[in-house]
């Protein structure tokens, strides 16, 4: 508004000098005409004419000056709201790089673009380190060229539908370089929105394998093509850790952990154990698996926290709160349908968890409290863990036995097998390792452990799960072998508990 503010201070005088100087020529010119009365009235007239369209101009000034201030000024908001939307924008755009970087640096989910002839036009450092290439061999490259023949023929009929706008997702288990097996779920997302690459779309891959599974549960490079395990515990728990704080926000690994104890921001998911003759029984078990709710909702991969859990020593009262909330449940499911509970509920117990004093006391407290049987729980340790802690096993084994309590050993046959141990410890089931299931149908060898495996424990009077059966050919044969249960998911996926109907 300073414009009209300027005019309206200085335009009284100039108009005062203007209508001065005209009338003064007009008196001027008056005298030079002696007179006469005709020209006095001329010269009137002209000076009243003059005067009104000075003042008409005058306005007319004024009123442009008005006009030019009022869109000076809305110019000058325009330009600030803009500035400020700028800002916004730019702010915005900081985050989303800084939330790129994670999924290209350190986000463990492994992230490929590519565009309707399948050539790779983006990929993140963790799909790198999966295929074990450089980054110029990735990119402008044909999946063909990238993943070699044979898997490029397992993923063709999913890329045709992908390209056809349909989105995919399968999971498949894969053999890795260093004999260990992962589990990977795979998604392909149709990209049909005027990408500037034209119709494509993106694969994202996930690895899913067990932690009891995957050959060894300290490897880093679990979700990895060819690369053997090099690196140490300690650098995968520091990418572990990087993964949780850029995906969550995490800014102290343990209080995160503690406040998702306290809160209940864990779930509970089950997973069929399905009966394979009439000798096992009729009744469907179940294993119990854990997710950090923050997966389902930030592509954190399923179980991406226990390593954090388990450097912190929280891995126990983790334990400890899926006894406490899976008997709950089944407690307050029981309560409502009036049918007692004939399943069997398998809980993984990690290491430390043998080796704490207090455990058992603690679950025979819980059921007390909630009135079940000890039989409902089958707790599972793992081949590895028993041999390590052989002591703290067998004493803990015991305790929970007192309760009711059921006790399986699972991986057995993947490391260092010892007859003596089926034969020494009161089991109820032997879990038989997945890397030999998945190898039994090509592999002599393989389906030797596995009869053997069999065969000893039925002479103990040990129930026999297989773990990661993937297909029916599979399943068929272990009904031929009079194995009892299998599970995996070729028998079933994993659901939530408090979705399942028991």
């Amino acid at each position: 508004m300073r414009v009209p503010s300027m005019f309206g201070t200085v335009g009284p005088f100039v108009a005062t000098i203007a209508f001065v100087a005209i009338a003064a020529f007009l008196v001027f010119a008056i005298y030079f005409t002696l007179l006469e009365l005709q020209w006095i009235a001329f010269l009137t007239g002209t000076l009243f004419a003059s005067m009104l369209a000075m003042v008409s101009r005058a306005t007319r000034a004024e009123l442009a000056a008005v006009d030019s201030g009022a869109k000076f000024a809305v110019a000058q908001d325009r330009l600030s709201s803009e500035t400020k939307a700028r800002q916004h924008l730019e702010s915005r755009l900081e985050y989303a790089t800084r939330r790129l970087r994670y999924s290209d640096d350190i986000f463990p989910v492994m992230v490929a673009y590519h565009d309707a002839q399948g050539i790779f036009r983006y990929h993140n450092h963790a799909f790198r380190r999966w295929v074990d290439l450089p980054e110029h061999h990735i990119d402008g490259h044909h999946l063909r060229e990238v993943l070699g023949k044979v898997a490029y023929a397992k993923i063709e009929p999913a890329m045709a539908r992908a390209i056809a706008g349909e989105a995919v997702r399968y999971e498949h288990t894969q053999k890795m370089a260093n004999g260990a097996h992962a589990r990977l779920s795979v998604q392909l997302l149709p990209a049909s929105d005027g990408h500037e690459y034209g119709d494509g779309f993106f694969t994202i891959i996930s690895d899913i394998t067990p932690s009891d599974a995957s050959g060894s549960s300290n490897s880093s490079n679990s979700s990895s093509k060819k690369l053997a395990s090099t690196s140490s515990r300690t650098s995968q728990l520091h990418f572990d850790t990087s993964v949780a704080e850029a995906a969550t926000g995490l800014l102290n690994v343990r209080e995160r952990m503690l406040s998702a104890l306290e809160r209940d921001e864990f779930a509970l998911y089950r997973q069929t154990i399905t009966p394979l003759n009439h000798a096992a029984g009729l009744h469907r078990h179940y294993e119990v698996l854990i997710r950090l709710i923050e997966e389902e909702s930030h592509l954190i991969p399923p179980g991406a926290f226990l390593p954090l859990a388990e450097e912190e020593g929280l891995l126990p009262q983790i334990d400890r709160w899926v006894v406490s909330h899976l008997l709950r449940h089944l407690a307050g499911t029981q309560a409502a349908t009036g049918i007692p509970e004939q399943a069997v509920y398998f809980i993984n117990i990690a290491a430390a968890t043998l080796r704490d004093q207090d455990f058992a006391g603690d679950v025979a407290h819980q059921l007390r409290a909630t009135g079940l049987p000890g039989s409902t729980i089958c707790f599972e340790i793992t081949n590895k863990d028993l041999l390590d802690n052989p002591r703290d096993a067998e004493h803990l084994i015991t305790a929970l036995r007192a309760s009711g309590c059921h006790i399986a050993l699972s991986g057995f046959g993947r490391d260092r097998v010892s007859v003596a141990l089926l034969k020494s410890l009161p089991l109820d089931f032997v879990k038989i390792d997945g890397g030999l299931i998945l190898s039994m149908l090509r592999d002599p060898v393989a389906m030797g452990k596995v009869e053997t495996i069999n065969r000893i424990a039925r002479e103990q009077g040990i129930r026999t799960v297989a773990e990661l059966v993937e297909d029916h050919a599979t399943e068929e044969k272990l009904r031929e072998l009079n194995i009892d249960y299998a599970q995996g998911f070729g028998i079933s996926q994993p659901r939530p508990l408090k979705d399942a109907q028991t």
